[in-house]
């Protein structure tokens, strides 16, 4: 985990000052939600036999993998690799650095906030205490719907490559992302459309806060926005 701290705030360094204008920034529109929802809906019809197939084929080399996975949707590391490059960046004076681990940071968040509220008012019961994956009792505790370590592991992935421009790297997060998901489905902690709905969040969360999308009229805090930047005046023509 220290060399991947080590590698991706050098990433973030090399690329902060030759970074290719973005493009405008896309507004989601309603039927595009309810494409989301309705595609994370259907994926529920496969839940139980999802869930039955992976439990079949579990073993101690895929929980060995799974454990490995896993590390990358929780809370300490998400926020710790966020932490590092905001305070690489304060106490280099690099400030754009800075701004780049204050983003990964408030997409962490906005994500995780949204799972949480989420996660409190369905109540949904986790494949290991049940096999009917329709059980929802809301504000009881219960809390499957959607994967917290999905939405932190996808948040983290979009929002580093968003900041870092690398292909590479990019497809190295975002598979360590799904392996993330993956991990939860293999330890019976989460259905399949629970991963599902979790990477939706964590990409949604992620997006916003970069600004390549607009969620609803939400734009990203000033305080974000590289200043005299295309992004600045996006915010206002938007």
């Amino acid at each position: 985990m220290t060399l991947r701290l080590v590698l991706v705030v050098a990433s973030l360094a090399q690329h902060q000052d030759t970074q290719p204008p973005p493009p405008p920034p896309h507004v989601v529109q309603w039927w595009e939600v309810a494409s989301v929802v309705g595609t994370v809906g259907l994926a529920s019809l496969a839940d139980r036999s999802v869930n039955i197939w992976t439990q079949d084929h579990r073993s101690s080399s895929s929980d060995n993998l799974a454990s490995i996975f896993r590390t990358g949707g929780q809370p300490a590391v998400v926020f710790g690799i966020g932490g590092v490059i905001t305070l690489t960046g304060a106490v280099s004076g690099h400030d754009r650095l800075r701004r780049s681990g204050e983003r990964v940071l408030a997409s962490a968040i906005v994500a995780g906030v949204a799972t949480a509220a989420i996660k409190l008012s369905v109540g949904r019961l986790r494949p290991d205490t049940t096999d009917d994956p329709y059980i929802f009792k809301p504000f009881s505790g219960n809390d499957a719907f959607p994967s917290g370590h999905a939405t932190l592991a996808f948040a983290l992935a979009t929002s580093l490559s968003h900041e870092i421009h690398n292909s590479w790297v990019s497809a190295g997060m975002y598979t360590f992302a799904a392996g993330t998901a993956w991990s939860r489905l293999n330890d019976q902690r989460h259905w399949l459309s629970d991963v599902l709905m979790g990477t939706a969040i964590g990409v949604t969360g992620a997006k916003l806060i970069d600004g390549e999308w607009r969620v609803f009229g939400l734009a990203p805090p000033k305080f974000l926005i590289e200043p005299g930047g295309a992004r600045l005046e996006w915010r206002a023509r938007f």
